[in-house]
């Protein structure tokens, strides 16, 4: 009995040292590693076409009606122009390797917005955390609280 006893108190530290406690609600991950390569296919593709946000997380709320029926097109010169048939905003935006310090290589999505409040939020180096020919997915932390991720998800309108 003795023997059992042990044995039970054995493998309940292994599942509580096992057990991790990072809780990511909103959806956001951790960034994958990319390369070189992935930093030219993910400019070519973003330059290919017209995009939408089909998802806006700032500060755990969702903010995507916000940008409800505007259009995003990144151009070649790194200019991004937000249209929505009737109003324009103009910005800037550039992806690179991250060049911070740690282990991962990360790639970082820069979107610059001036002169429009409800765009400022957009305003970030942006984490990439995956991307297709047709969906780009961005994460940052929240310099403002450590629990929440701002997420940024564009779609391909065409």
């Amino acid at each position: 009995m003795k023997n059992l006893k042990s044995v039970g108190l054995v493998c309940l530290m292994i599942f509580a040292v096992s057990c991790d406690d990072s809780d990511d609600s909103n959806g956001a991950s951790a960034p994958v590693s990319f390369s070189g390569t992935d930093v030219v296919a993910l400019t070519d593709s973003t330059q290919n076409g017209s995009w939408r946000i089909t998802q806006f997380l700032d500060d755990g709320t969702d903010e995507t009606n916000d940008f409800e029926g505007y259009v995003f097109t990144f151009n070649s010169d790194g200019s991004v122009v937000a249209n929505n048939g009737g109003n324009s905003v103009n910005g800037t935006w550039s992806i690179e390797m991250d060049d911070d310090d740690d282990d991962r290589d990360e790639i970082e999505f820069e979107i610059s917005f001036s002169g429009s409040s409800e765009f400022d939020d957009l305003s970030d180096d942006w984490d990439v955390m995956e991307y297709t020919s047709s969906r780009i997915r961005l994460s940052e932390d929240d310099d403002d609280d450590d629990d929440d991720r701002e997420v940024l998800v564009f779609e391909r309108v065409n």
